[in-house]
């Protein structure tokens, strides 16, 4: 009985997800043909460890100069 007092108040009601369509999906951002710089996942990686890195070695040398 709960399901079918579901499926009466989905088509009208606004607590679902809203339907739209094959291009409201998140997977378009990581197609190859999107716009804009392509950036793996490894080179995010090395490159914020990278900068947290020279951040605490900056921090460090700070720490002896003064």
């Amino acid at each position: 009985m709960a399901a079918t007092r579901r499926a009466r108040a989905a088509p009208g009601g606004g607590g679902g997800r809203p339907q739209g369509g094959a291009g409201t999906n998140i997977l378009q951002f990581y197609t190859d043909d999107s716009p804009g710089l392509q950036v793996g996942p490894t080179t995010v990686l090395v490159a914020s460890l990278s900068f947290v890195g020279i951040v605490v070695l900056l921090h460090i040398i700070g720490k002896f100069r003064s």
